[in-house]
């Protein structure tokens, strides 16, 4: 065999030896690929987190773009939208029910349900919230939407607790719901009442969970940021205007522990676009009305402690009644709580209070702060840094609130 054979020879051998070699590679590579999506999938479906953690995936852009991707609506469940109404100790529940129209899932062979108490007004028909709703249920859960007439007049009443209750042991009862696994997400206003239901004997060892986005701890802590148009940071006041929805709430809160007259003229001197009561008018107003008057309009920010003082009983004893600090050691269930840092109606430093008394008393919950929304709504126009550095807390929640669905 002449040298350039030989090594032409020689040649081919080490080509056919490094094909064997990269195809050895590449056999133990897809191996390890299969081993690995075989992980994954038992992980997304076995594992309890895992399944939470996928379904947080395909919900957290549909909470953050308002919309419902493709992949949540193609891989999602269809969804039936009914109504139905509940009675209370304070009367009529309105329930908007979202539901899978599947039967539960054969892990864990039951459904999730979550409780939406959308605050004060008819929010109903909200763009946000229906593509709220109909996400949840996209994702396996049956969402429930919930009102009374109170909070539909803007005005919060603490007997709608036992509103939610209902609503709690209702939704437990909807087909394939268990009620070890209702949870209530209460937004603003709405998680007070969230709080105060949670406490109760009939849902308090049950209940999955309680989420709070932009709500208030302290009734009366949050009646003298109004009064004075400011929150205390780090022992520090800083400038804060409130929008004017919650001081009506607040107006007309009030306005019930009042004589009816005195009540109207109370909650029409923050209607919209109402001219600010007049000194001649404030004259007639009793102590306790012309000291809530003060407080709600922001005009007497020096004398915000004498105005608190000057409130009668029956506003003192509302304030308390109305108040998530009064029950916060009875709160039996996971807390999760969630603000924007520039929310203008309800102080961030409401949620701030919160966290460091649960954290006091070594209450299991969860604090995040945000900055993509405005108040419970998500901002438009946001740019790619603040969804990422909010999207990773949100995405935590998230998977939290997913947990007994899993």
């Amino acid at each position: 065999m002449w040298r350039g054979e030989r090594e032409a020879h020689v040649a081919s051998k080490s080509e056919s030896r490094a094909r064997a070699r990269l195809a050895r590679a590449g056999r133990w590579l897809a191996r390890g690929v299969l081993a690995l999506l075989f992980l994954v999938g038992a992980y997304v479906s076995l594992v309890p987190q895992g399944r939470a953690a996928a379904r947080a995936t395909l919900l957290l852009p549909a909470l953050v773009t308002q919309t419902q991707p493709a992949a949540l609506v193609a891989s999602g469940e269809p969804v039936r939208h009914t109504q139905l109404v509940v009675s209370s100790r304070s009367g009529p529940v309105f329930l908007d029910v979202y539901a899978p129209t599947a039967g539960p899932p054969p892990a864990p062979g039951v459904r999730e349900a979550v409780i939406l108490i959308s605050g004060v007004g008819d929010n109903r028909a909200v763009p946000q919230l229906i593509n709220l709703s109909e996400s949840l249920a996209r994702a396996g859960l049956v969402a429930v939407q919930m009102t009374t007439p109170a909070l539909l007049s803007y005005t919060l009443l603490p007997a709608d607790a036992d509103a939610v209750v209902a609503a709690v042991m209702a939704t437990g009862n909807l087909p394939g719901v268990r009620p070890a696994r209702v949870g209530i997400l209460g937004f603003s206003a709405g998680g007070a009442l969230a709080c105060l239901a949670a406490t109760d004997p009939r849902i308090r060892d049950s209940l999955a969970f309680i989420t709070l986005f932009g709500s208030y701890y302290d009734a009366r802590s949050l009646l003298k940021d109004f009064g004075r148009r400011a929150l205390e940071e780090n022992g520090q006041l800083k400038p804060w205007h409130p929008q004017l929805v919650p001081i009506q709430v607040l107006a007309n809160t009030i306005a019930t522990t009042l004589p009816s007259d005195e009540g109207k003229v109370l909650s029409d001197a923050f209607a919209q676009g109402a001219p600010p009561l007049m000194p001649a008018q404030i004259a007639t107003l009793s102590p306790p009305a012309a000291a809530a008057y003060h407080l709600l309009a922001g005009d007497q920010p020096d004398r915000v402690d004498a105005n608190i003082a000057a409130l009668s009983p029956q506003m003192q004893t509302l304030l308390t009644a109305l108040s998530p600090s009064t029950v916060v050691g009875e709160l039996q269930t996971p807390i999760f709580l969630l603000h924007d840092r520039n929310d203008e109606f309800v102080p961030f430093t409401q949620s701030r209070a919160f966290d460091a008394s649960l954290t006091a008393l070594g209450k299991r919950h969860e604090f995040a702060e945000f900055g993509i929304f405005a108040h419970v709504e998500v901002k438009s126009g946001l740019g790619i840094g603040a969804l990422v550095d909010d999207g990773s807390r949100l995405f935590r929640i998230i998977v939290g609130l997913l947990a007994p669905a899993s």
